[in-house]
């Protein structure tokens, strides 16, 4: 049976197998067919790519704007990073400078109550030295007062005056 199938088909020539109504028809359907679509989806398609164009480049630029946003944010971080540099700079400078006023105004203090200390202490020592001459001659006027009594009172024999100049030395050694 397969060779009485073979055999009723004729072949169309080299180029076209088959039957050529069949090919024709075909032909007439794809061109029919092909039409319609460039007809129809074709201004569908070129709006479809066309819109893809523009939403490529849209977004192109909308990119290229971020981008350069981004670098001009990057521009001013890095100028306030430099400004907060150069700030840390005059701080420091300024705290030092201010840290070497203060410390030149603590020593010129210390220095001015130091010398008042001292003069004060200076002045302690003359008045304390002063009391003490002036109460050691209160007392020796108050002892020869009492020594002239007694030579006045006794007579002044040799025993009596070498007592009384012993007892004299006694009172004031003490």
């Amino acid at each position: 049976m397969n060779m009485l199938i073979l055999a009723s088909e004729a072949k169309n020539g080299w180029v076209l197998p088959g039957d050529i109504n069949e090919v024709i028809w075909g032909t007439i359907g794809f061109l029919v067919v092909a039409t319609l679509i460039v007809w129809k989806g074709g201004p569908a398609i070129k709006a479809m790519w066309n819109g893809r164009i523009d939403r490529i480049r849209t977004e192109l630029e909308s990119a290229a704007a971020a981008r350069a946003e981004a670098e001009a944010k990057l521009a001013a971080v890095e100028a306030d990073l430099a400004d907060a540099d150069n700030e840390r700079r005059r701080i420091v400078a300024e705290a030092r400078d201010t840290a070497a006023a203060v410390r030149a105004q603590i020593i010129a203090k210390a220095g001015t109550d130091a010398a008042d200390l001292r003069a004060r202490g200076a002045a302690d020592v003359e008045a304390a030295k002063a009391q003490a001459t002036s109460d050691l001659q209160a007392e020796i006027g108050v002892l020869a007062i009492g020594a002239a009594e007694a030579v006045v009172a006794n007579a002044l024999d040799a025993t009596t005056q070498s007592q009384l100049i012993d007892n004299y030395i006694d009172k004031v050694g003490a």
